[in-house]
């Protein structure tokens, strides 16, 4: 199983906000054969039996391109759930590992969560099943992602920020419980830093291997616009604020969403179905099992996409996170003077994460116009005195002389024209 963490922190001057999410892509055994006690074993067009358990690794192929697949045996199965009025977005739901499993322990503002419960919720993404903290978006009823309504975040007071004062986290994916062929990358842990209005995307990430204890020390970072730079159109400054485009699917515009919608798209496009990630999908238009072939043959064209295929501003205002990554095993647990996991059994498949910001600060990046119309005037006078010698003043000046000159002159010759007289 592919075992995916993601991790979201934010300070604000009223305390810090950490958002978290563990994705797990792992088909538990345990709950594949609780799902199959419910299904009708054999085919309705004929007496061939389906091992359920021997074929939910093509579950995968929604997340992973996955070898050759036998479309006889995709399509006995399809039609095997269909029997029983599923469909495969129950299934994702029904058979993948569970937070309590995968989460063994929390330990959050100086207390202790058993089982991460009432911290952590379930989540659909683009690479499998979550355990999602502190975000807007959560897999519910079993059904579809939707977002929180009256979303809070959670706030941090500044005396648990430091080190050793975040958030800690023991995760273990259980090989044993998972379903033959559905363990990748060694069963690492995919750790991502996010916003809590975003939706889950794997783009910048860590992998963290069993059985170590990882720190992740969180460096914010925060980049906002000028007055000058709001003022300017948007085809000007090439970045968009939330409030400025909507994003089909999720709501306010975010550059990270929009990537998201374009990968939705082409699914769309080529297999007329939408991913079962997509917030608020029906079951009508989610994709199902027999559109693994063309999901898979779709994310082997995108090795060729470029950034230029998709239109997706970036952000004006947004929080990036730089983390810095230290690695240790676990051999030491036992000389620990002060325990606070006793009773859990460190496995090999165990991992324990440590999750913290240094400082009760964030770095603040301004963006600015280059130049500005009262920059460029008064920049392009000092190139003027330099090239000439002089200032634009000293220009003005010379031609009020001139004028002055030529109009004394003319007033001279007026007095002096002798006058005719007749007599």
């Amino acid at each position: 199983m592919k075992l995916r963490t993601f991790f979201r922190f934010l300070r604000e001057h009223q305390g810090n906000k950490f958002h978290q999410i563990h994705c797990s892509q792992l088909l538990s055994k345990c709950r594949t054969q609780f799902f199959v006690v419910d299904l009708i074993v054999e085919h309705l067009e004929g007496n061939r039996a389906i091992d359920f358990k021997n074929v939910s690794s093509l579950l995968l192929g929604f997340y992973e391109l996955i070898g050759d697949f036998d479309q006889g045996v995709i399509s006995r199965v399809e039609a095997l759930i269909e029997a029983n009025r599923y469909h495969a977005l129950d299934i994702m739901g029904m058979v993948a590992q569970k937070c309590e499993d995968f989460l063994k322990l929390c330990l959050f503002e100086g207390k202790a969560y058993p089982h991460c419960r009432t911290l952590f919720s379930p989540v659909l993404t683009k690479i499998g099943m979550c355990c999602i903290f502190n975000n807007v978006y959560q897999f519910r009823h079993n059904k579809r992602n939707e977002k929180t309504k009256d979303f809070k975040l959670r706030r941090i007071p500044e005396k648990f920020a430091g080190f050793g004062r975040g958030l800690r986290v023991v995760a273990d994916y259980n090989p044993d419980d998972a379903v033959d062929g559905t363990v990748v990358n060694a069963g690492a842990i995919r750790v991502m830093i996010m916003e809590s209005s975003e939706f889950p995307s794997e783009d910048e990430s860590n992998l963290v291997r069993p059985y170590t204890e990882s720190f992740h020390i969180i460096h914010p970072t925060y980049t906002y616009c000028s007055e000058d730079v709001k003022a300017l159109p948007s085809y000007s400054r090439k970045c968009l604020f939330e409030d400025e485009m909507r994003v089909r699917h999720f709501g306010e515009y975010g550059s990270s969403d929009c990537s998201q919608l374009c990968y939705i798209d082409w699914i769309q496009r080529h297999c007329h179905c939408l991913m079962h990630y997509v917030p608020y999908v029906r079951h009508e238009r989610a994709c199902n099992i027999s559109s693994i072939p063309c999901i898979t043959a779709v994310r082997v064209q995108l090795t060729n996409w470029h950034e230029d295929d998709c239109d997706c501003p970036r952000d004006c205002e947004s929080f990036n996170y730089r983390s810095e990554v230290m690695l240790g095993d676990l051999n030491a647990l036992e000389t620990l003077a002060e325990n606070p996991y006793e009773g859990i059994v460190f496995n090999k498949s165990t991992s324990l994460l440590n999750f913290n910001l240094r400082r009760t600060s964030y770095v603040k990046k301004k963006q600015e116009t280059v130049m500005s119309v009262v920059i460029f005037f008064s920049n392009l006078g000092g190139v003027f005195g330099l090239c000439q010698g002089c200032s634009i003043i000293s220009i003005f000046e010379l031609l009020f002389y001139i004028y002055m000159a030529i109009r004394n002159k003319l007033k001279n010759r007026v007095k002096v024209r002798p006058l005719n007289y007749v007599n």
